[in-house]
């Protein structure tokens, strides 16, 4: 039987270098094993043929920050030709914040997020803060990048805003949950639809602007999730198909290739805090084996494909 051939899409060596992909040596072997044959390919490199691949399973092109419509234009255009995974309508919606308030609509316990579109409303955002500290955040961001925690009333969160929104980005304002600087966050990982590991995410910023340490490190370990977390983290793969579905995906299955659902616990229960569904870290190195988790989903996805 001939080998599946799969891009798996990535972004070049110097932006990695500074942020490596610590799945990447686990998974291309993985699915070696499998009879996938994977490439990592840069999104940006006009030199590459994408047709000769069967799908494009899209992992760390974690430049397109930088040029965001340059990323959607090169996702339209290799969607409609290739099967790209997760589904470009799951990527298009994912990729700007505001995704959150429709799993809010659909009953989803989110992180409160009022996203702001210009000054008035962030001036308006930060005064109707109630919480001790609030977070500011662009609503297309990785890495912590132009994010910042402040106490409440501090003017550099509305200089942090005004910064933003100059950049043509939109802002999101949510108070800061103390489980969050104190402990960090759960994340409930999914391939297909189906658990795969669970692990725990150190606390990043630091209060009144910047990184813990002054650079971006993650704390990564493995960990278990409570009852709650892992219901909230249920409830989140649930509903996500049915919001891909009005987005316009009519791939086979709606539901994502991989997600990853990062949860922070307030004092009367956890909440959302993100749905990664396009470019997440899965931190397979916590788990032994979960990068065989992966590849048994990429097969399946395959075969769906026909």
């Amino acid at each position: 039987m001939t080998a599946q051939r799969i891009a798996y899409v990535t972004t070049d060596d110097a932006y990695l270098a500074a942020d490596p992909d610590t799945d990447l040596v686990l998974v291309l072997p993985a699915l070696a094993a499998v009879g996938v044959e994977a490439t990592p390919e840069i999104w940006h490199d006009p030199a590459i043929d994408w047709g000769q691949y069967d799908a494009l399973v899209i992992r760390s092109p974690w430049d397109y920050t930088h040029r965001p419509d340059a990323f959607r234009a090169w996702l339209d255009a290799r969607a409609a030709t290739t099967p790209v995974l997760n589904c470009a309508h799951t990527i298009r919606w994912n990729l700007d914040k505001r995704y959150l308030l429709d799993l809010e609509a659909e009953g989803v316990a989110i992180v409160p997020t009022t996203v702001c579109d210009d000054l008035e409303s962030l001036r308006a955002a930060l005064d109707a803060v109630t919480s001790a500290e609030v977070v500011v955040k662009p609503t297309v961001s990785a890495g912590s990048k132009d994010t910042g925690r402040f106490a409440a009333g501090d003017p550099q969160a509305l200089a942090l805003g005004e910064h933003v929104l100059a950049t043509g980005n939109r802002i999101m304002v949510q108070p800061c949950i103390p489980g969050v600087a104190e402990v960090g966050e759960r994340s409930v990982v999914y391939f297909d639809g189906e658990l795969s590991h669970t692990l725990a995410k150190g606390p990043l910023l630091a209060l009144g602007g910047g990184l813990i340490g002054g650079e971006y490190r993650e704390s990564i370990t493995a960990t278990s999730v409570t009852d709650a977390e892992h219901e909230l983290a249920d409830a989140v793969a649930r509903v996500v198909p049915s919001i891909v579905r009005r987005k316009g995906c009519d791939c086979a299955s709606a539901v994502p290739l991989y997600a990853r659902y990062d949860i922070v616990m307030a004092d009367d229960g956890p909440l959302l805090l993100e749905a990664e569904l396009f470019e997440p870290c899965f931190f397979l190195h916590t788990s032994p084996g979960s990068e065989h988790h992966f590849a048994a989903a990429v097969v399946r996805r395959l075969g769906e494909l026909g």
